[in-house]
């Protein structure tokens, strides 16, 4: 009884309280934007995608709508062509999707070939069950009060995910990439997360018939996570029209493809740790084979990840401080806009002390992590750790802060243009540097209320994200030696690309949460 009244256990229990507070809010908007997304996916399915089964001429009919609607740029005339940029054009305006490619985007649907159109149909119906009725798989509450209910959704849950994402993977195979509104960069990261959430399903269903619920619940958010990809792309179009209205729509989709596969990965986390129950003890399981691997491998490694830490300082600092930017690696004149090179090297000279402080924090940030994440995976309690270790703790997570803002303040002091004068411009540093500074802020949360499996987690997370300018410049690097065409070079994909897979880490950073020992026992 003693040990329920002690500083640390209050304070957990504190932070759990808070973080109950704070996931319930986020819980009711991602419901709110999953059940929208579904209603219009199924609306959209019943009619746009249902054309060209159901009229004699579906172009001439798409034709007459686009060319109804340049003329008379309204809400009745957009809603007439889709439901979809209805509602988009609902929350910003009707010119910025009008003036946009996405109309005639549209447009393409009406004339590709028949495979094609039945597998869109096929996979925006399927997808339309899982938007509406997925998210409350994971509100505690309601799965405690109608089990029957959550598994007859699990249960067609399951047998819709697998082909409304065979669907979608097998018209990514037959359609050519510049075919695709969001160009190479989505065609590979759906592609990526299409698999994922196949492999991801197969787990979950493995999992609870072993009766692995934790595992179960897990490997389910994951997949559903996958799943979010379009919509989530859908609502950044949204907010970012908010933040930036003098911006056209095409360089804002470029910047969603910066933030996509964070925003997809977190959420997946989010669902994870909304479903532990942190009240119950620890240590009534045992370790999960895999977790133990990882751990006994990690800390085998971890002299070889030391000396790997001084390579990617060595090329961080050498990056930001000698070559100042990509205008010091000749390969980036073939693969990025002269406008964003100069843009970028104009704000690094400007913010000399910004500048320093990203590539000395990246560079002390990752070695400090490694030596915290090793200590942590020794000891099964907080209360174990050295004092050296706490401060370490704490110092690494200061240094990751500053870092972050140091990225977001280069990031927003590059900015972005319009008509894709420089492609998504700052969104490199800023989605990075946000990240990391969100990661270090719930770093110092977790280490202030004793959360060992969430001091552990952020560290991870943390680890596949300080590392983004060496994984810049090494994809960057790879796709010059590749080659691309030059209108994807045109299309802003000599940049985006190697951006979007600086935050790949992410992926297998989240399998580390599915087989934590948190998940295990708390699920």
């Amino acid at each position: 009884m003693h040990s329920a009244k002690t500083p640390s256990n209050l304070l957990a229990r504190q932070g759990a309280r808070f973080g109950k507070q704070v996931a319930g809010v986020l819980l009711a908007l991602l419901l709110l934007i999953t059940v929208l997304s579904g209603w219009i996916s199924l609306h959209e399915g019943m009619s746009r995608f249902l054309w060209p089964f159901t009229l004699e001429n579906p172009i001439a009919f798409a034709t007459e709508k686009l060319a109804t609607l340049r003329e008379e740029p309204d809400s009745d005339n957009i809603r007439a062509l889709s439901i979809e940029l209805w509602g988009l054009s609902k929350l910003t305006s009707v010119e910025h999707f009008v003036d946009s490619r996405l109309p005639e985007h549209g447009l393409y649907y009406a004339t590709m070939p028949r495979l094609n159109q039945a597998l869109m149909l096929a996979h925006v119906l399927l997808a339309a069950f899982c938007m509406l009725f997925g998210g409350l798989q994971f509100w505690p509450s309601f799965r405690k009060r109608h089990m029957r209910l959550h598994r007859l959704i699990g249960t067609i849950y399951v047998i819709t995910v697998p082909p409304a994402v065979l669907t979608s993977l097998i018209y990514l195979a037959v359609t050519p990439p510049h075919h695709i509104y969001d160009h190479l960069v989505a065609w590979i990261a759906l592609w990526a997360f299409g698999l994922l959430a196949i492999v991801a399903v197969i787990m979950a269903v493995l999992a609870i018939r072993a009766r692995r619920i934790h595992e179960h619940q897990a490997w389910m958010a994951i997949s559903f996570g996958c799943l979010l990809v379009a919509p989530l792309l859908r609502w950044n179009w949204i907010w970012l029209a908010w933040m930036f209205p003098g911006i056209d729509q095409e360089t804002l989709n470029l910047v969603t493809m910066g933030a996509m596969l964070p925003q997809s990965v977190f959420i997946m986390y989010f669902l994870i740790l909304l479903n532990r129950q942190y009240e119950r003890p620890m240590l009534r399981r045992p370790v999960h084979a895999v977790a133990a691997i990882f751990s006994q491998g990690f800390l085998r490694l971890l002299p070889g990840l030391y000396a790997l830490s001084a390579l990617l300082a060595l090329v961080t600092l050498t990056h930001f401080l000698v070559k100042q930017g990509m205008a010091g690696h000749e390969w980036f004149a073939t693969l990025v806009s002269t406008a964003l090179v100069n843009q970028e090297h104009a704000v690094l000279m400007a913010q000399p002390l910004t500048r320093y402080g990203l590539a000395i924090g990246l560079s002390l940030a990752v070695p400090f992590a490694l030596h915290v994440l090793g200590q942590l995976l020794r000891v099964t309690d907080v209360a174990h750790l050295s004092s050296f270790t706490r401060r370490l703790s704490v110092l690494t997570a200061t240094i990751a802060l500053l870092a972050g803002f140091s990225a977001i303040s280069i990031g927003w002091g590059i900015g972005l243009a319009h008509d894709n004068l420089w492609f998504s411009g700052g969104t490199f540093y800023t989605v990075n540097g946000v990240v990391i500074a969100a990661l270090a802020l719930f770093h110092l949360f977790a280490s202030r209320y004793g959360q060992l499996a969430l001091m552990k987690e952020s560290l991870v997370f943390l680890l596949a994200l300080l590392p983004f300018p060496a994984l810049f410049l090494t994809s960057s690097w790879i796709l010059y030696q590749i080659g691309l065409p030059p209108e994807y070079l045109a299309a802003g994909q000599g940049f985006v690309l190697p951006a979007g897979l600086s935050t790949a880490l992410l992926f297998p950073a989240i399998l580390h949460v599915v087989y934590n020992q948190a998940t295990r026992e708390h699920n």
